[in-house]
């Protein structure tokens, strides 16, 4: 692979100019929808714009608190909401009710779907989907953070259903939104205003968009394939183009930021950079481009992919970057390891903490305190048929790159 960057340099510094300014608001234009919002709004805390979601891989069933970290426990039957206390690393139901069995409507902290969790503002907002059987529209719910005083804020149409990933900074929430009219949906990246209870459409997408993190200010897209929305036939994969855009929260416009192909870069928003992860002649490189000057630093990693190899569920914190690496025809376990790449001093580790079944490496849900969450399986025999429940475990940063996880 021939790493470069398409010529759209002049428009991404069109974003980096705009870097800690303050856009004036645009007027309203609701969505597309025929639902009614909640009578009452909720009053939140102004804040930064955030992305809320632990990455596009985990998009959104855990939430980090001021206090600690919420999660969704799911079983056959209904969810439940948790929370990790950061100073104890108690783990609870949220809920307050003595001698709640914590397993039917009566518990506020029970649920029949598995809603999306974004904390913002102060408060902890519960987003649910269109129900399995399309007689309830989805609704975003509010609760105070030890779970008390639940309430709907907004109420979707019937024929909306919620795109993934959100962001939010106090007052607002931003996710994509799908308005079906027909067989194919019209995609939307919206704002919800919390204080209001109403929906405004910042801009149409193509259906094949994702909500890809913040930086600078902006709300970060990335389509893949072209125009019409289709990702293009399994043939295509390699050379399906990877559109990146930034979308001003408050008045909706769009700006050009890098397009690439498949098979030149695998990416990831954080931390106002762009982590561009590539593989020219099968040797990874990383290239970390600075959104808010410009700048680009190249790295290169001692590692090695195949022909048909690729990486994903990319992250990074505290100075490291992290990857999976798929390897296809490997001899033994899923193909897929975990690595850390430590940015100042160019190590590059294992990190081996792999489902023992399946052999996917454990998932970093997010963060209570200064502790990781670390989501781990667990199972009553040695196959994927003794599967029971993930588990959620509290470590240290040090612990999690040692492979280490308390007992």
């Amino acid at each position: 692979m021939k790493k470069h960057i398409l010529p759209l340099g002049l428009a991404a510094c069109l974003l980096l100019a705009a870097c800690g300014q303050t856009a004036p608001s645009a007027p309203s234009v609701p969505a597309a929808s025929s639902a009614q919002s909640a009578s009452a709004g909720v009053e939140t805390q102004a804040g930064e714009l955030e992305y809320l979601s632990a990455s596009p891989d985990n998009i959104g069933y855990g939430a980090e608190g001021d206090q600690g970290f919420y999660y969704i426990q799911d079983s056959i039957d209904r969810a439940n909401l948790h929370f990790i206390d950061a100073a104890s690393g108690q783990d609870i139901v949220l809920c307050s009710n003595p001698s709640c069995t914590h397993d039917s409507d009566a518990c506020p902290a029970c649920f029949t779907g598995s809603p999306y969790l974004a904390f913002t503002g102060g408060k902890l907002f519960l987003l649910f989907d269109v129900s399995g059987s399309g007689e309830e529209p989805g609704h975003v719910d509010v609760v105070e953070p030890d779970g008390s005083g639940r309430r709907t804020v907004y109420t979707f149409a019937l024929n909306q259903s919620l795109g993934g990933s959100v962001a939010g900074d106090g007052k607002n929430l931003y996710f994509l939104l799908a308005t079906y009219e027909g067989d194919s949906p019209d995609m939307s990246l919206v704002r919800l205003d919390l204080a209001e209870g109403s929906l405004t459409e910042l801009c149409k997408v193509d259906n094949s968009t994702f909500l890809m993190g913040v930086a600078c200010g902006k709300l970060m897209l990335k389509t893949i394939g072209g125009e019409s929305g289709t990702g293009g036939s399994p043939d295509d994969f390699y050379t399906q183009r990877h559109t990146l855009k930034a979308v001003d929260p408050a008045t909706g416009e769009v700006t050009p930021v890098l397009e690439w192909t498949q098979d030149e870069y695998w990416e990831l928003v954080a931390d106002d950079s762009l982590y561009l992860l590539s593989a020219p002649e099968g040797k990874l490189h990383l290239t970390v481009r600075n959104l808010a000057t410009g700048s680009d630093t190249d790295y290169d990693l001692p590692l090695e992919t195949k022909e048909d190899g690729y990486a994903m569920s990319l992250s990074a914190r505290n100075g490291v970057f992290m990857f999976s690496l798929f390897n296809p025809g490997e001899s033994s376990g899923s193909g897929i390891q975990r690595w850390a790449f430590t940015l100042e001093t160019g190590e590059t580790q294992e990190l081996k903490l792999y489902d023992p079944v399946r052999g996917y490496p454990f998932q970093v849900m997010g963060e209570a305190g200064d502790k990781l969450v670390v989501q781990v399986p667990r199972y009553s025999g040695d196959d994927i048929y003794s599967f029971q429940q993930y588990d959620y475990v509290v470590c240290s940063w040090q612990d999690y790159l040692n492979s280490q996880l308390p007992e």
